[in-house]
């Protein structure tokens, strides 16, 4: 049989004062931080109703960079642009590709196979440059800080910016891609440079037109007609 239960175990256990203490000071925290969210909200509504402009431009700021911060092109949508581009020359005649987008897409497809390309992101916007030896290599020069590049020669090894979701040099050097200017070196200069005239002009459109227009001979002409045919006949 159980004997009857024990009159300090019936007994609630009573938090100590230390533990009281820490759960005081633990509400107050909480209620002065949220006192001080509360008051600057305000502070904030107040400034945008005096100052309705100015807090439309600093809000479309905010909502600039946060879409540039979103949109920021990665090292994957580089590679995934390079070799687009790459495709695009592989199905283009050599005679009629661009030399300049070949030379520079060339150029990017060795970095990129060499391991030296290198892709920093400022949040914003993105840097592509030039390192000078692959990130596994296990050289001397690769590792000695002497031998690094400065940050003065940055500038010049940077080959593209990323922004807005898009690579602007790559996209900038595939512009008519598919147009050899080294074709038209020969002509004359008058003939290397065509106007939007000369290309959308009324008289063009309407001879293109008047091509599918059914031939109509008047009397006279089929009399003419008629009379070559006799004479040669008789001849």
């Amino acid at each position: 049989m159980m004997g009857p239960p024990n009159p300090g175990e019936t007994r609630e256990k009573k938090p100590s004062f230390r533990g009281r203490l820490r759960a005081s000071r633990l509400a107050l925290w909480w209620k002065s931080l949220l006192h001080d969210y509360a008051e600057a909200c305000r502070e904030v509504a107040q400034g945008i109703r005096q100052r309705p402009l100015k807090a439309g431009l600093y809000l479309s700021l905010l909502a600039g960079a946060v879409s540039c911060s979103l949109r920021n092109p990665s090292e994957a949508s580089f590679d995934s642009s390079l070799l687009e581009a790459s495709g695009t020359l592989l199905l283009l005649s050599p005679w009629t590709r661009s030399s300049s987008s070949e030379k520079h897409t060339q150029r990017l497809m060795v970095l990129r196979n060499r391991g030296q390309l290198r892709v920093q992101n400022l949040a914003f916007f993105s840097l592509l440059y030039e390192a000078p030896y692959d990130a596994g290599a296990d050289l001397y020069q690769a590792h000695c800080k002497y031998l690094k590049p400065r940050w003065t020669d940055f500038p010049s090894l940077v080959l593209d910016v990323g922004f807005w979701g898009r690579w602007w040099v790559l996209h900038s050097r595939m512009q008519n891609s598919d147009i050899n200017n080294e074709e038209f070196q020969y002509l004359p200069g008058h003939l290397k440079t065509i106007s939007f005239n000369d290309l959308h002009s009324e008289t063009n459109e309407k001879l293109f037109d008047e091509k599918y227009k059914a031939v109509i001979l008047t009397e006279e002409q089929i009399q003419e007609a008629d009379g070559e045919n006799q004479g040669q006949l008789h001849s």
